[in-house]
């Protein structure tokens, strides 16, 4: 699996498991030539990677039983990579996705940091402040910009509360260092979608042998 590379492509970005990252808009296809296992949310790259014999689409070897039908592709290798575990994947959107004994037990989806911060702006131009991650959300806000910060957060963090219970909680995407200092005990792994396909690589291989 070591010198397997792989590639988790976007709406915005090439992602490769050796640290690169290249713009969708800036991909030459034709400057790679070894064999990378990839996923994709981008339709049109998708396609089009379905073209060249050298990109192989993992999406061929999960087992989709054990999701629901529209799960996002990424989503479902986060799943992947962990046996029992709460993930917080805070990005455009934020995804929490409990996995229990190798199983995925459901999740849901809340708007990501940037997406709230743009509706209360729509609002009204009064609206427009940055969230604070210092609040104390066990008391009730006094300011514009805490009642936004309370708005935005206490849902989602009463939410987990009721559902870790003695799940460990791993974040990962571009806002999780922002959720770290207020979910106890949680840790970041960027590297989540990387294992997951690495996971489901192996297992393919066994099944092959």
């Amino acid at each position: 699996m070591k010198n397997k590379l792989l590639c988790d492509i976007g709406n915005t970005n090439f992602s490769f498991s050796n640290g690169t990252k290249v713009s969708v808009e800036n991909f030459d296809i034709t400057s790679i030539h070894e064999k990378i296992y990839y996923i994709s949310v981008n339709a049109y790259w998708e396609k089009r990677l379905s073209m060249e014999e050298n990109w192989i689409n993992i999406r061929s070897f999960i087992d989709f039983s054990k999701y629901y039908e529209s799960m996002g592709i990424d989503r479902i290798m986060v799943c992947e990579a962990l046996a029992n575990a709460v993930v917080i994947d805070a990005g455009s959107a934020i995804t929490v996705d409990v996995i229990k004994n190798e199983k995925h037990e459901g999740g849901y989806i809340y708007p990501g940091l940037a997406a709230m911060a743009k509706c209360f702006k729509d609002i009204s131009p009064a609206l427009e402040v940055s969230f604070n991650f210092d609040i104390d959300l066990d008391k009730m806000p006094k300011n514009t910009q805490d009642a936004l910060s309370y708005g935005a957060l206490a849902p989602l963090l009463s939410n987990l509360r009721e559902i870790t219970q003695d799940l460990p909680v791993l974040l990962t995407g571009g806002d999780a260092p922002r959720f770290l200092p207020l979910i106890p005990n949680a840790k970041i792994d960027n590297d989540l979608v990387f294992k997951g396909m690495k996971k489901i690589l192996e297992k393919t291989k066994e099944k092959q042998c």
